[in-house]
């Protein structure tokens, strides 16, 4: 009887069941909302500067702090327009710093002695890296939708390149201009170069969460690596790994199924170190001494470790004891060990970053504030509070927090979108990572075969019986479901296609039988339809040209090949490749 059955079972003959079966624990914490309910966590929002201030970005509360870090105190708070999430920095001629804002499609050029906010330029729909040349001091912004923008300092457009959408960090190597990609964990040159992470036995690399120059001149990036090997589903008791669950964990010196890892490259090889025992992490930094800072946000605290009765066992499973108390982790690239031995409590640590003298900076969300380590790591830290009201909420603690497995929900959709990785599910087989941004409200049932009625099922069978993580009471149930139903972004507006083109790909788009199926608000979602004699959900098409490989087994690479694909299995001819591009093109502006 597999887990879905078994719950269905058990809610209708609970007292049956309980002689036989120990559901994983239920968490019935109260329930707080935030008064501006949080966005996923970012990373990296955290910069220095040479005289000793550091400027935090808070996407949470559309906040940019100035600290003196000699002085320990709060210089200027600058608040921003509601929905602006800064994120990125880069520091600039004359001490002016320029942000990145996600969520209104522009930069803010910030006077850090003033306090005050210079100008603001509208970029593109979705910014997400910025970087400063100081060889004719501009600037250079790179958009989600696959657009490089290169700016004068005062915001006018000196050049656009189209490059590839999933646009993340910027990076200035000597004199060459690089992007990084987000999903992929690529690195693209303005020549047509690409490197890439090279991949490792029944593991790929994916999702750059940061990417910068390290002070030797070498490339340094953060990513995560997703396992190749098939995943169980409902395995048999004696599979199941002491205090992990079906996805793992149970151990704090493995890999998981996602975990960190860190890449350098240099002029001619690269080298990648995985985290073992990693959580999700999402921002790092290296010491001149030799120690990389990373912070981990979803960190598991003590009293979080899932003390539950596994089906088909007669013993208790009490989680490993394991030391990931801490949000930030501190280690030798060279020779990681398993996990963070620092049980100090940072609050929820988002970007770290190292000061000139050697000191760990750190800034955590919530609560907001930045922490000041001289001394070595786990020494002792000052504490400097930031403005802001709280922004804990219960929907974006359950997305964010580790389970037994070491995984999180943001570790497979990190930013509340998608890792772009195809899993290799038992007795299902290939499925890719399905997005989270596009919508979700009004789009049940959920995953690719329509098997989760609702969440109340998603959370249990995947949050708790799969990950390991704890059932949750119906009140945060809803929460989270709320908070999921939040978490929708606008169309990146691709601009590599011919706006021509992509109103006749509209038509096109109608006539060819697509509307019928990728229809409503999310053009999909709302409804299981057999395809090929397959049953399968019907995705939801926003934002589609950054979810490569697409199909729910990711066969197609390219948003044309999925085109083809689709009008091959439901029309009785082939459409010519002019239909197609013009389809694609309507496509990449949803």
């Amino acid at each position: 009887m597999n887990y879905l059955r078994l719950l269905a079972v058990c809610s209708l003959v609970l007292s049956s069941c309980q002689d036989t079966v120990d559901l994983d624990p239920l968490d019935e914490s109260p329930v707080v909302e935030s008064t501006v309910r949080p966005p996923p966590i970012l990373g990296g929002t955290l910069t220095l500067t040479d005289d000793g201030m550091a400027i935090a970005a808070d996407p949470d509360r559309d906040l940019i702090h100035i600290v003196d870090l000699d002085a320990r105190e709060v210089r200027h708070t600058i608040a921003l327009t509601p929905g602006d999430q800064p994120h990125r920095i880069a520091l600039g001629s004359d001490g002016r710093a320029h942000v990145v804002l996600r969520g209104s499609g522009s930069i803010a050029t910030i006077d850090p002695v003033a306090g005050t906010v210079a100008a603001r330029h509208a970029v593109c729909p979705e910014p997400r890296g910025i970087a400063f040349h100081d060889v004719d001091s501009s600037l250079y912004v790179a958009c989600a939708g696959g657009s490089l923008l290169h700016l004068t300092e005062g915001g006018a457009v000196l050049e656009r390149r189209e490059l590839e959408p999933d646009l993340r960090d910027v990076i200035i190597v000597g004199d060459e201009v690089k992007v990084s990609l987000f999903r992929s964990a690529t690195i693209l040159g303005l020549d047509g170069s690409r490197i890439e992470v090279p991949s490792a036995t029944d593991f790929i690399p994916h999702v750059a969460w940061r990417t910068w120059v390290t002070e030797s001149g070498e490339i340094a990036m953060l990513h995560q690596v997703a396992s190749t090997a098939e995943v169980p589903i409902d395995p048999e008791p004696g599979d199941l790994p002491e205090g992990g669950s079906p996805y793992g964990g149970g151990s704090s010196c493995d890999l998981g199924l996602v975990a960190a890892a860190i890449t350098t490259f240099s002029a001619d090889a690269s080298t990648t170190t995985p985290l073992l025992g990693s959580n999700l992490t999402v921002d790092a930094a290296f010491s001149s001494d030799g120690w990389v800072a990373m912070a981990v946000p979803g960190a598991t605290r003590p009293e979080d470790r899932v003390e539950s009765k596994r089906r088909g066992r007669e013993t208790l499973d009490f989680g490993p004891v394991s030391p990931r108390a801490s949000t930030v982790r501190v280690d030798r690239p060279d020779q990681p060990t398993c996990g963070s031995f620092d049980e100090n409590d940072y609050g929820q640590v988002t970007a770290v970053a190292y000061a000139p003298g050697g000191g760990l900076i750190m800034q955590s969300r919530e609560p907001a504030q930045i922490l000041v380590m001289d001394s070595g790591p786990g020494g002792p830290f000052d504490t400097i509070p930031l403005k802001g009201e709280a922004r804990f909420d219960t929907g974006h603690e359950i997305f964010h927090r580790a389970t037994d497995s070491g995984l999180s929900c943001a570790s497979c959709h990190p930013e509340g979108t998608d890792d772009g990785h195809v899993w290799d599910f038992a007795d299902l087989g290939p499925r890719r990572t399905q997005a989270l941004d596009v919508g979700l409200a009004d789009t049940a049932p959920y995953h690719w075969d329509g098997d989760m009625a609702d969440f109340d099922v998603l959370m249990a069978e995947v949050l708790a019986h799969r990950m390991g993580g704890k059932r949750q009471s119906p009140e945060r149930g809803e929460s989270f479901t709320r908070w999921m139903f939040e978490q929708q972004r606008p169309s990146v507006a691709v601009g590599i296609d011919d706006p021509t083109l992509a109103a006749a790909g509209e038509g096109l788009f109608v006539s060819y039988g697509c509307a019928t199926c990728h229809d409503g608000p999310a053009f999909g979602g709302q409804r299981t339809e057999r395809i090929a004699g397959v049953a399968k959900q019907v995705p939801s098409l926003r934002r589609i040209s950054l979810h490569p490989p697409y199909m729910h087994d990711g066969r197609a690479q390219t948003l044309e090949a999925a085109i083809r694909d689709m009008i091959a299995t439901t029309r009785p001819t082939a459409a010519p490749d002019s239909d197609v591009d013009a389809i694609a093109a309507y496509l990449r502006q949803l």
